[in-house]
């Protein structure tokens, strides 16, 4: 997926739909719910970390498959799980609803890609790019170290 536009969208409160119960549903999971989404993951089975995140009433499960529809009260979705063709229905339903949808796999059928993420208080930096995935991490790590300090210097001058 080439390098799209950065846009920051106010999720705080709203619906999102994640379909998928692994690992990449998690860290999708884990980025929504750190901008306060409500987030509602539909899968048949999940991992240890999203069953915690149920149980403690962090987010919903549905434990079943997508059906058509299930996208309609989302904000936004995710399409996370490990068959392609269930991807590519879910992307397909949420472009025909104009609703932006994140596919894991083929991901070319997403209108938008989660970047990767630089946090302090004050400030929200996404870091996205054609670099391989081991330049972009070090890169977010190296950026995560240095903003507090660059944003506590500006603050002086």
């Amino acid at each position: 997926m080439p390098i799209g536009f950065p846009l920051h969208v106010d999720i705080k409160g709203n619906n999102c739909t994640v379909f998928g119960g692994g690992k990449s549903a998690l860290r999708r999971v884990q980025e929504l719910l750190r901008f306060g989404a409500k987030v509602t993951v539909i899968s048949p089975q999940i991992c240890s970390e999203l069953s915690h995140l149920s149980n403690n009433g962090q987010i919903r499960h549905l434990p079943r498959k997508y059906f058509r529809g299930d996208c309609s009260n989302s904000q936004l979705c995710v399409a996370a799980t490990e068959d392609n063709n269930m991807n590519i229905a879910i992307a397909t339903e949420c472009k025909n609803k104009s609703i932006p949808v994140n596919v894991t796999q083929p991901r070319s059928y997403g209108t938008f890609t989660f970047p990767r993420m630089v946090i302090t208080d004050e400030v929200v930096l996404s870091v996205t790019g054609t670099l391989p995935a081991d330049t972009l991490n070090l890169l977010q790590n190296r950026l995560q170290e240095l903003l507090p300090d660059i944003v506590s210097g500006l603050d002086k001058e």
